[in-house]
C-alpha cells in the first residue's frame, strides 16, 4: 500500500514537502505528486531535496493549471531526472498527453493521472495503459473497469464549501476514503489532495474568515479532519485577531483529542502560536498542518509495518 499526496506547486505547498523530506517524515510508502504551478526557486530546491534524500517522487510533466507548461524556458529549470531510479515520470491524460511525457530509463516506472473517461477510452487498447505501473483516478466505476489492478484511487475527502466560514458548520467530518491500512476494491494505492483540496485557484481569494483544518487518526483508524473556524467573520480586516480566534479554538480542542500519533512535532509548533501574540501568516500555518499530516501518515504506515 502506497500513499501518494497529490500537490500542485505553490510556495508553501512545496516548503512543507521540502521540509518534511529534510526532517525524514516520508519515506518509501510516500511517494509525492507535484503538479508544478510557478517557475520558481523553492520548486527547484525541493526537487533537490528529493533526490538527495532518495525519496521517491513524481512531477507532472503536463501541468493542467496555472502558467508551468506555457513556457519552454525556464528561470529556475529541474535538473535532468532520467536516471534518478526513485524517480516515477507522470503526465495528466490530457488533450496534451504525448506519450513521450512517460519515458523511463531502465529502473524507472511511470504514472499516469486520468479522470477524464472519454480521454481514458480512447487509450484504453493502446501500450500507454500497459506500459505504466499505477494509474490515479477517481473512485469511478467505469474508469476503475479500464484500469484494473493498476488502479489508484485519488479522491479529495475536503468538503468545499463556497465561503470559509461555512466551515464552522461543519466542524468535525471523516477524511479520507481510502482506507490507508487496507485497500479495497483492486486499488494499488491512494492519494489525496491533503488538507488543500482539489480546487485550484490561481490567486488567493480575500476571505472574511480564518479557518484552520487538522487531520487526525480516529481510534478505530480511519481518518478525519476538523475545522477551526473564527468568529468576528463580519468584515475583511481584522485578519490577526481572526487567527487567535481559530488556533485558541484549537488550543483547546487538542489536548484532549490528540494524542499518541496524532501529537505531531508540526502540530505542537503550530499550536504554540496560541501563546503568542505573533500572527505567523496564513502560509506558514498552511505549511504545518500539511507538515503534521505528513508526519502522521508516516508514523502510521511506520505502525503497519511493526504490525505485520
Amino acid at each position: 500500500m502506497t500513499y501518494y499526496p497529490y500537490l500542485r506547486g505553490r510556495m508553501y505547498d512545496l516548503l512543507a514537502l521540502k521540509e518534511s523530506v529534510e526532517f525524514g517524515d516520508l519515506g518509501p510508502d510516500i511517494v509525492p505528486i507535484i503538479e508544478p504551478v510557478r517557475d520558481s526557486k523553492e520548486l527547484q530546491q525541493t526537487v533537490d531535496v528529493l533526490i538527495e534524500h532518495k525519496q521517491p517522487f513524481s512531477v507532472i510533466a503536463n501541468p493542467q493549471v496555472s502558467v508551468y507548461g506555457l513556457n519552454d524556458t525556464k528561470l529556475y529549470p529541474l535538473p535532468d531526472l532520467t536516471e534518478v531510479p526513485f524517480f516515477h515520470p507522470a503526465a495528466i491524460l490530457a488533450p496534451d498527453f504525448s506519450s513521450d511525457f512517460l519515458q523511463t530509463s531502465s529502473d524507472q516506472t511511470a504514472l499516469l493521472v486520468a479522470k477524464n473517461y472519454q480521454i481514458l477510452k480512447a487509450y484504453e487498447k493502446t501500450r500507454i495503459l500497459k506500459k505504466v505501473s499505477g494509474i490515479l483516478i477517481p473512485e469511478e466505476a467505469r474508469i476503475h473497469q479500464i484500469v484494473g489492478d493498476k488502479s489508484i484511487s485519488l479522491t479529495d475527502p475536503l468538503t468545499f464549501v463556497p465561503h470559509v466560514e461555512d466551515y464552522a458548520d461543519i466542524e468535525d467530518e471523516f477524511f479520507e476514503s481510502a482506507n490507508w491500512y487496507q485497500q479495497n476494491d483492486n486499488y494499488q494505492g491512494f492519494g489525496d489532495y491533503s488538507m488543500v483540496g482539489s480546487y485550484y485557484f490561481d490567486k488567493g481569494m480575500p476571505s472574511r474568515a480564518i479557518a484552520l483544518h487538522i487531520i487526525y487518526a480516529a481510534e478505530n483508524g480511519t481518518l478525519r479532519i476538523h475545522h477551526f473556524v473564527s468568529d468576528s467573520n463580519e468584515r475583511m480586516s481584522g485578519q490577526k485577531d481572526k487567527f487567535f480566534e481559530a488556533i485558541n479554538k484549537l488550543a483547546v480542542w487538542a489536548p484532549e483529542n490528540i494524542r499518541g500519533l496524532n501529537d505531531t512535532p508540526a502540530l505542537r509548533e503550530l499550536v504554540g502560536y496560541a501563546k503568542q501574540d505573533k500572527f505567523p501568516g496564513l502560509g506558514i500555518v498552511k505549511k504545518l498542518s500539511m507538515r503534521h499530516h505528513f508526519q502522521l501518515m508516516h508514523r502510521l504506515f511506520e505502525l503497519k509495518k511493526h504490525k505485520v
